[in-house]
């Protein structure tokens, strides 16, 4: 009998740890298809792992919280930048923290001469993790390191 139980107890640890593994693995997979996506302009990939109520917004380099971009404004903005190829991006998923149905992950991302840090809140919905808030902030700029010039378009 305790042979059974302590069997029993092992399997349920185990299939625990593999569901909490699964989790994060679908978490960091949403956050990477959500700035993959941005930074190469497929906006429809984008949103299909954000919340129609999502919050986006961060902190500008002048100490001024920028205006909310949801899901349309997003849009519009992926129509006018250049796209950033997947082999130039370095995004990279840390600090995944689960509760049941919600989720916070933090994404270290950016241009090459720009780095920030995302901090992303996520909510499961029918099974799938979907992007619900996002807030940055910028990395200081290394000393010597100039902004980019942006490209007019035509």
């Amino acid at each position: 009998m305790k042979k059974t139980i302590i069997l029993l107890f092992t399997i349920l640890l185990s299939a625990n740890s593999i569901l909490a593994q699964e989790n994060e693995k679908d978490i960091e997979k949403a956050v990477l298809s959500y700035i993959e996506n941005f930074f190469e302009n497929k906006f429809d990939a984008m949103n299909s792992v954000l919340h129609p109520r999502l919050s986006k917004r961060g902190l500008n380099p002048n100490g001024q919280i920028n205006e909310d971009l949801p899901p349309k404004k997003l849009k519009e903005m992926m129509q006018k930048k250049r796209p950033l190829l997947l082999s130039k991006q370095q995004n990279k998923v840390e600090d995944i923290r689960i509760f049941k149905n919600t989720a916070q992950a933090t994404l270290i991302t950016g241009y090459p001469n720009m780095k920030w840090k995302e901090y992303v809140t996520l909510v499961r919905i029918n099974g799938k993790w979907k992007l619900i808030d996002i807030f940055w902030e910028y990395f200081p700029r290394k000393k010597g390191m100039k902004p980019q010039k942006r490209k007019k378009r035509n």
